[in-house]
């Protein structure tokens, strides 16, 4: 079954790709994690329901250990997600499920070679981690028909080919939350700083600027080139038409002279961020650290919620010592969300019975997100038949980048619905 998507949208979102995968590409950090969850009632599991019928494998694909990054506690948080499926759940449909992992460390020939194996191994499925090179691995799944299963969308391929499941809203995330925020606050001016790269500057005009009119503001983008040393000129002059919100589109090095200045020049104004911004090592640098920040994210750390504690159960039991931070929670988000999408249903575990599975089961909880709802039936989201939830979460920083204060925005659909010629 293809995806389908109106031409206009298709365009505009293929002017998403850069963007988004700059907002993924620091995500081998863990330090916006909140403090973690302890003594949880082990009880919170819930009874023994083993799996006791034939085994079918998963895949999951991550970028592992590389020199950049280290999201190898993916491979950790789907492993503990598959040990409480298979003892808790009864597996995928009564079948015992196994996990097989490879690692694509950034290298797109590598993230080939890794969807390659999955087909050879007859997985029903494959879930990933956020993949700088995704696409490598559309190219060679969804032809095969193997559902892939993502925790949200970083590619115009993720939201546009057949048997691709975007779990979480990334659009809405990086677009969504701050017009919102602009909608909530009564906020008419509003500035968008990005790197001043191809496709980027574009993206920011063709889904920042509708959103936010349709969110009855007015946006500018203020693009800046990689690598410029001082950005204070740059956010002085946008700061001359009194924006009343800060959106910042860019990576860890980028949001960091880009957030001094807006400290500096404009403390009292309100930012938001994506999670990927968020790194204490750089908080003493902005003034005020990042105190106030609001941060959109896929995952709610909070360790006070049923859906953390849960999580941190299977870890006592399962892999006692893995932390709960971003990326360990990438990996148990999408298999425990598989298993309960299946397991709203019945019958023969493969690939087509998966891909059905995930499209005809009803509303579901999504792990980690303390209330948000997935459906997987193409109607979830505007822009694209692939996205499966449209809410979205938005948290607040304090000082030193610690997040707390979680909280679940229902952004207006129509946010997204392009202007009529």
């Amino acid at each position: 079954m293809k995806s389908r998507l109106h031409p206009t949208r298709r365009a505009v979102l293929g002017a998403a790709v850069a963007v988004l995968a700059v907002a993924s590409a620091a995500c081998g950090s863990d330090d916006a994690a909140s403090p973690g969850a302890n003594n949880v009632d082990p009880a919170v599991l819930g009874p023994q329901n083993p799996a006791t019928g034939p085994a079918v494998t998963i895949g999951y694909i991550s970028e592992g250990k590389g020199t950049v990054a280290d999201t190898s506690a993916e491979f950790v948080g789907a492993q503990v997600a598959v040990d409480y499926i298979n003892e808790h759940l009864g597996g995928l449909r009564g079948q015992r499920l196994n996990l097989k992992t490879c690692e694509s460390k950034a290298n797109p020939a590598a993230a080939t070679d890794c969807a390659n194996q999955m087909v050879g191994a007859g997985v029903v499925a494959v879930a990933e981690g956020a993949l700088a090179t995704v696409d490598q691995t559309i190219d060679v799944l969804s032809p095969a028909g193997v559902p892939l299963i993502l925790n949200y969308s970083t590619s115009q391929k993720a939201l546009t080919s057949a048997n691709v499941f975007n779990m979480m809203n990334g659009v809405s995330a990086i677009f969504g939350t701050p017009a919102a925020l602009a909608k909530e606050g009564g906020i008419d001016k509003a500035a968008m700083v990005t790197l001043d790269l191809p496709g980027l500057t574009a993206v920011a005009n063709q889904l920042g600027k509708p959103a936010f009119t349709n969110a009855g503001a007015q946006l500018e983008v203020v693009p800046i080139p990689p690598g410029t040393p001082d950005v204070t000129s740059q956010i002085s002059a946008a700061n001359r038409n009194h924006p009343g919100l800060w959106s910042v589109l860019g990576n860890t090095n980028f949001c960091s002279g880009v957030l001094r200045a807006i400290k500096t020049i404009d403390r009292d104004s309100k930012v938001v961020v994506n999670d990927r911004c968020v790194d204490p090592t750089i908080s003493s640098s902005i003034p005020g650290g990042f105190e106030g920040v609001q941060v959109g994210t896929t995952a709610n750390l909070d360790p006070a919620t049923d859906d953390v504690k849960l999580f941190q159960a299977a870890i006592d039991k399962y892999k006692s010592g893995l932390r709960i931070e971003p990326n360990s929670a990438g990996g148990w988000q999408p298999v425990l969300a598989l298993a309960r999408a299946l397991n709203a249903g019945q019958g023969q575990v493969n690939r087509e019975s998966v891909a059905e599975g995930l499209r005809s089961a009803p509303p579901l909880p999504f792990p980690l997100t303390d209330g948000i709802q997935f459906q997987c039936n193409g109607r979830a989201f505007v822009l694209s038949s692939n996205v499966c939830a449209s809410d979205i979460i938005v948290a607040t920083a304090d000082k030193g980048g610690t997040l707390g204060g979680y909280r679940i925005l229902h952004p207006d659909t129509a946010l997204f619905v392009p202007p009529s010629r």
